[in-house]
């Protein structure tokens, strides 16, 4: 964390101020789990103090208390007029979240999003992509 506070000249006086999901920061990077390794990249971008973030799959591979941590921590950058770009394939925390929603496909923005229509949006990409295909495994 402070190696990447220096890299961007940002005093850091007390790491321990960062420390919000419970890492064991005196441990080497490569022991954390992979959900280790996202909260500790996450608290240490956050000590970079950036005006745009950019988050790819914030949520994946954390704990359910974390995921609660990074949602809270997305909405206080919002009101703090950050902008903050999330790639993520949960469309529940992305509809809580964002300001819009962007489909991509092969690396091109295929349709936008307003949140009116987050819910629509959710019941087309389930009927697509569910489908019959559940029905198919004739489950008992």
């Amino acid at each position: 964390i402070q190696l990447l506070a220096n890299a961007r000249k940002v005093e850091l006086n007390d790491v321990d101020e960062l420390y919000v999901f419970n890492l064991t920061l005196d441990d080497y990077a490569e022991t954390y789990s992979t959900g280790m390794k996202k909260k500790l990249a996450i608290t240490g971008v956050l000590a970079q103090e950036n005006d745009v973030f950019i988050l790819d799959e914030p949520f994946n591979g954390v704990d359910i208390q974390s995921n609660m941590i990074i949602t809270e921590i997305i909405k206080r950058l919002k009101e703090l007029n950050k902008t903050i770009l999330i790639s993520s394939h949960i469309f529940s925390t992305l509809s809580e979240i964002c300001d819009e929603i962007h489909l991509l496909r092969k690396g091109e923005i295929i349709r936008s999003v307003q949140p009116e229509g987050f819910a629509n949006l959710e019941k087309e990409m389930k009927d697509f992509t569910v489908g019959e295909k559940v029905n198919q495994l004739n489950l008992k």
